[in-house]
């Protein structure tokens, strides 16, 4: 057991980057509209009060937060232009996108579809008060919600877990819980 948190942990490593990846796609004019959608909805996530797992949450709490950005890369670039994007945004999006697969193990088939699900509309819920159609076609509600984000990622801390095997089934168990 706990082959998974050590991976899931090293995510954080790279948030600020994944987060201007996410914005790179979002503001790319020749992505489709439902790759920007999609993009604009995994960066709504970070700052939603309720999330699938608290960020309180000891070890555990920011790790969907990550998960959801790659499993909204993922979706972004299944089937979707993504356009001209900098180098740095377009590997690591498409590094999201392939971290998703590590997901899907984890949570086994079930349990990822109705995350990918989760994911997926995303692209179409409001986060205080914008929907990710307004973050994409708006500026002022994208530099609102980029404000918001860097707010978040001031607060983020290391992830630190103590017992790796519990940290992996307390967030098996909330995934599965909250995603029914």
């Amino acid at each position: 057991m706990a082959k998974y948190i050590e991976q899931f942990k090293s995510w954080a490593d790279t948030f600020p980057a994944d987060v201007d990846a996410l914005k790179a796609v979002v503001a790319s004019n020749g992505a489709d509209n439902e790759a920007r959608r999609m993009a604009a909805g995994a960066l709504g996530y970070l700052v939603q009060r309720m999330d699938l797992i608290p960020d309180w949450n000891p070890g555990i709490g920011v790790i969907d937060d990550l998960m959801v950005m790659r499993v909204a890369s993922f979706l972004a670039t299944n089937g979707h232009a993504l356009g001209e994007l900098p180098a740095a945004a377009e590997v690591g999006v498409s590094r999201m996108a392939n971290d998703a697969d590590r997901i899907a193990e984890f949570l086994g088939a079930g349990a990822y579809d109705k995350l990918k699900a989760y994911c997926a509309r995303l692209s179409e819920t409001a986060v205080r008060g914008r929907k990710p159609a307004d973050i994409v076609d708006n500026l002022e509600a994208r530099t609102a919600l980029y404000a918001e984000i860097e707010d978040e990622l001031k607060k983020s801390v290391p992830i630190v877990v103590d017992n790796p095997a519990d940290a992996e089934l307390r967030l098996k168990a909330y995934l599965q819980h909250k995603l029914g």
